[in-house]
């Protein structure tokens, strides 16, 4: 008796364990002048490590990204990334990220992350990848599912919103299967087919109205999300709290300082997806590709050294600050 209470005790530990494996710690610092923190140069099997663990302090509620580089493909970018609600406080954030992202191949080479508030209030208290676990990938679904993806609107211009996901998939799939489960265990209970069907029908109708009051609760949270930062403000204040008030700023510099005419422009920046806001807030003028021989001016955004190699042809033609300056190209 004693013996299979250990024996008990010890697989409940090691079920809630979040791993027995080896781990990695990942330093994360934060990069000068610019919104995000980023993990010096690494050598990470994506097989054999396949849980990133998360500690962050946060002072307020907010959304952030992780995005990671491979060998394969070594910048940092959305396909590579994983979406994650921040909570105002110290806690710890699990990620299986095969489950969620197919992308995790190869031989990780870096980390970045990205949060979609102040990061002057993110301390990234540690961070380490591992291998999975029980308790660490029920925490993952969990968290995905309770996640932004599904319960933010993604960058479309018609305001549809996914469903919430586990491990990847729709939580609609998992209602498909359990609700063929749910039909074979009547048909082998009842062992008659017009009443296992009935109660399939049952359960499947009881499963669309719970599919259909979590599409009705992620819509609140953008409501409440929305109505919380943009309600009773200017038009100037929502610009300035959608795009940070930095980039705001600048971009109605390069309003001002721009041709009336139009003209064709590039941006380059260390910010993440920096052309996304001025290819409309700076119509008539048009983007293009900062590598693009069609533009006339770039606009300079705290850069990384790096993409300034692309700028050699162009020579000041308004300045902001020393991080942010407009260049035109040279005749």
């Amino acid at each position: 008796m004693l013996n299979r209470m250990i024996i008990g005790i010890a697989l409940v530990f090691i079920m809630l364990s979040p791993t027995m494996g080896m781990e990695i710690d990942i330093p994360f610092r934060p990069v000068p002048n610019t919104p995000y923190f980023e993990s010096p140069r690494l050598t990470v099997d994506a097989i054999e490590y396949t849980t990133l663990a998360l500690r962050i302090r946060s002072e307020q509620n907010g959304t952030a990204r992780v995005l990671w580089a491979t060998h394969y493909d070594p910048q940092f970018n959305i396909p590579k990334s994983l979406w994650f609600y921040l909570r105002a406080g110290e806690h710890d954030y699990y990620f299986n990220v095969p489950s969620q992202n197919k992308s995790w191949m190869g031989w990780i080479t870096g980390f970045l992350l990205y949060p979609n508030v102040d990061p002057s209030g993110i301390e990234i208290k540690q961070a380490k990848v591992m291998e999975s676990g029980f308790f660490t990938n029920i925490r993952s679904g969990w968290q995905e599912f309770r996640g932004p993806n599904g319960r933010e609107v993604v960058g479309s211009t018609i305001n549809v919103t996914p469903a919430s996901t586990i491990f990847g998939r729709p939580v609609n799939v998992y209602i498909y299967w359990l609700t063929g489960i749910f039909f074979l265990a009547a048909f082998a209970w009842k062992r008659d087919l017009f009443k296992a069907g009935k109660w399939a029908v049952y359960f499947a109708l009881a499963a669309w109205v719970l599919l259909g009051l979590n599409a009705d609760y992620n819509y609140f949270n953008i409501f409440r999300d929305n109505f919380g930062k943009y309600f009773g403000r200017s038009i100037e204040q929502k610009h300035a709290i959608a795009y940070g008030q930095d980039y705001y700023d600048f971009l109605v510099f390069a309003k001002e300082k721009l041709p009336a005419e139009p003209v064709h422009f590039g941006v380059l920046s260390s910010r993440y997806a920096p052309d996304l806001q001025p290819r409309i807030f700076l119509v008539p003028h048009v983007l293009v590709e900062p590598t693009s021989a069609k533009v006339e001016y770039l606009l300079i955004f705290n850069p990384e050294p790096k993409q300034l190699a692309s700028a050699k042809s162009f020579a000041p033609y308004a300045a902001l600050n020393k991080n942010a300056y407009i260049l035109k190209r040279k005749k």
